[in-house]
């Protein structure tokens, strides 16, 4: 009876050291596991980051290169801030041709262009009344000058009248677009 009693002892041992070795075998693959997906993930985010690095010096040496022509677009725009700059223009304008210029109003024009691709632009139409007195000829060397202007504007509305005094006076409403 010792001997039967010896192999079952064995077969039960053997079966403890295979489970044991089964769940070791187990506990090893999961953490093996595990630090496979840390390490993947590092590798994919040090791989964004090197793209994102990438972007970011292909980005500023983009800026760098287009610099005057960027400056020489916003050129063509009257500024966030820049309205009163822009009345100031106008009125040196008139000052150079001749004439005195009062502006009426100001202000931005709501509509189709303030809704349309313009808005989605980031501009708005800046609507200008004025009104240019002097000769005839200085009020339209002002206008003439006002057409002229290095950035894309419309005249909408221009109304030329003479005085009891003979003096020449000029209404109109400019619009020009405005980065918001």
């Amino acid at each position: 009876m010792m001997p039967f009693r010896t192999t079952k002892m064995l077969l039960w041992l053997a079966v403890f050291l295979s489970a044991v070795a089964l769940c070791a075998y187990a506990g090893l693959w999961f953490l093996f596991s595990r630090e496979r997906a840390r390490i993947e993930s590092a590798a994919v985010s040090l791989t964004v980051l090197r793209h994102t690095r990438e972007n970011d010096e292909t980005l500023k040496r983009l800026l760098s290169e287009t610099a005057e022509k960027r400056a020489r677009a916003y050129a063509l725009f009257v500024e966030r801030d820049g309205a009163v700059a822009f009345l100031k223009e106008l009125e040196r304008t008139a000052a150079a041709a001749g004439a005195k210029l009062s502006i009426v109003q100001v202000g931005a024009r709501e509509g189709k262009a303030a809704s349309g691709a313009s808005a989605r632009g980031g501009l708005q139409t800046l609507v200008v009344a004025a009104e240019a007195r002097g000769s005839f000829a200085h009020v339209l060397r002002f206008l003439y000058l006002v057409e002229r202007f290095p950035r894309p504007l419309t005249l909408s509305r221009v109304s030329l009248s003479q005085g009891e005094t003979g003096e020449w006076s000029g209404v109109f409403e400019l619009e020009v677009l405005k980065i918001q």
